[in-house]
């Protein structure tokens, strides 16, 4: 087994969740503007890194990977839902 320091290993992927979270949000925020494609393509590719890091971790404790594996749920929940409660679809009797 690979031996490394945990403290460093925890850190750095914490610091790669918070900038997937953070990615997910900015992505969401950009919808419409011209910002929205170079967003979804950053938020891609954080989504790739931090499935990487879970199979990467799956071997080293439940607590690292499930830890990747919450923030890929989180990530796709905040790019996909529509926490704008003012838009209502028009329903036509």
């Amino acid at each position: 087994m690979i031996h490394f320091e945990i403290v460093p290993v925890c850190w750095l992927l914490g610091g790669l969740e918070l900038f997937g979270l953070t990615s997910a949000w900015v992505t969401r925020q950009s919808e419409g503007s011209l910002r929205q494609t170079p967003c979804q393509l950053a938020f891609l590719a954080c989504m790739a890194l931090i499935g990487g890091a879970a199979m990467a971790t799956a071997g080293w404790g439940v607590g690292y990977w499930l830890s990747c594996g919450t923030t890929l749920t989180l990530m796709v929940l905040t790019v996909t839902c529509d926490f704008h409660g003012c838009r209502e679809a028009a329903v036509s009797s």
